[in-house]
């Protein structure tokens, strides 16, 4: 009988693990510490991400364009405390052709948390004195007088306040998942949620503060696609501006700010203002159970401004600009274009394309 000696050696078990060993542990020292943002490669293009003090508080801003002599748009992320600097990567490619794209995160938020921060700073009296600031960071950096507002769920509210008390900062108003009604948001919630169980199982489904957004991604209204927040928890891991660490930062933003934000507004946490002076653009998710779009749609027929524009993005909820980026750039093209705004072709000649960051085309 021929007898095989199969067992592996220590020494050659050591060698066969090692490159293993050694590309898992980079790629976790990669997720934990890294925090930049990919290059672009072109004549004059912007890619900068940095923290500077915004009213006594380190926050993070990260800038991104072709062109830094396009106009800039910047976004306001929801929650409140919900970053959406960590989507970047996946939606705004091809924004940054035409547009520089800029993403604050908030007094409190992902990258700008921080466990130290004062409560009682946690006021929207606070947070549009923050925005009004870094708008003029905005507008000294890249020279220009105004910028396209974008607001994101939450950033609805925040926006559309800043919208009408600040319109000699912005070009226009954008509304992504736009809040309608907060007072009739969760009754017409559990409609939708109900609605759609009562369909597929015997017995709804009692809903609750704990479970209600497990159910929102259960249903789709949430990321139409998915029924979970795994893709958004994705979306942070892989994020080049996002480390270990700010990705962990991600839930104690909302947190936070559930905990400590205050309304010290004229009608508290009420429906958004209704008079405008600038232009005023909504775009929603057709599956959208956020914020859902009957409420958004009953606002914005209120809503007075120079010109205004309501859109439905096809197999999108909540995050219509990341679920259907070419969509939400097409609409910000449409801005720009009603608005004659500048954009001009980024200039690629005589740059090499190393093996990592973007080329600009």
């Amino acid at each position: 009988m021929v007898r095989c000696n199969c067992t592996l050696g220590s020494s050659s078990l050591f060698k066969y693990l090692t490159p293993i060993i050694s590309t898992v542990f980079l790629a976790m020292l990669w997720i934990g510490f890294k925090s930049y943002t990919d290059p672009i490669f072109a004549r004059n293009s912007v890619a900068t991400l940095r923290s500077f003090e915004v009213n006594g508080d380190q926050q993070w801003i990260l800038a991104r364009g072709c062109n830094r002599d396009n106009t800039v748009v910047l976004f306001l992320h929801g929650g409140p405390g919900m970053p959406a600097m960590f989507t970047a990567h996946v939606f705004q490619r091809s924004l940054e052709r035409d547009f520089v794209v800029a993403h604050w995160d908030q007094r409190g938020a992902g990258k700008s948390f921080d466990a130290a921060l004062d409560p009682a700073t946690m006021t929207m009296t606070q947070m549009l004195s923050d925005a009004e600031y870094v708008v003029d960071q905005l507008r000294g950096e890249f020279g220009v007088e105004k910028v396209i507002l974008v607001g994101h769920s939450h950033g609805t509210y925040f926006g559309a306040l800043l919208a009408q008390a600040r319109p000699d900062l912005f070009h226009a108003y954008v509304g992504l998942g736009q809040i309608g009604d907060p007072a009739r948001e969760r009754a017409v919630q559990n409609s939708i949620i109900a609605e759609y169980f009562q369909d597929r199982v015997e017995t709804v489904p009692e809903i609750t503060a704990a479970n209600r957004e497990t159910l929102l991604f259960q249903i789709g209204g949430e990321i139409a696609s998915a029924q979970s927040m795994w893709p958004l928890i994705r979306m942070g891991v892989t994020a080049p501006e996002y480390s270990f660490r700010d990705v962990m930062n991600v839930a104690k933003g909302p947190q936070f700010a559930q905990a400590h934000l205050r309304y010290d507004v004229a009608g508290d946490f009420a429906s958004p203002p209704l008079n405008f002076d600038i232009p005023v653009y909504v775009a929603m998710g057709d599956q959208d159970a956020v914020t859902p779009v009957s409420l958004a749609q009953e606002w914005f027929d209120k809503v007075e401004a120079p010109q205004k524009r309501f859109v439905v993005f096809d197999d999108a909820a909540h995050f219509p600009h990341v679920e259907q980026p070419e969509a939400f750039a097409s609409l910000l093209s449409t801005v720009r274009r009603e608005l004659a705004l500048k954009s001009t072709m980024p200039n690629t000649e005589v740059i090499p394309i190393p093996r990592f960051g973007r080329q600009c085309q």
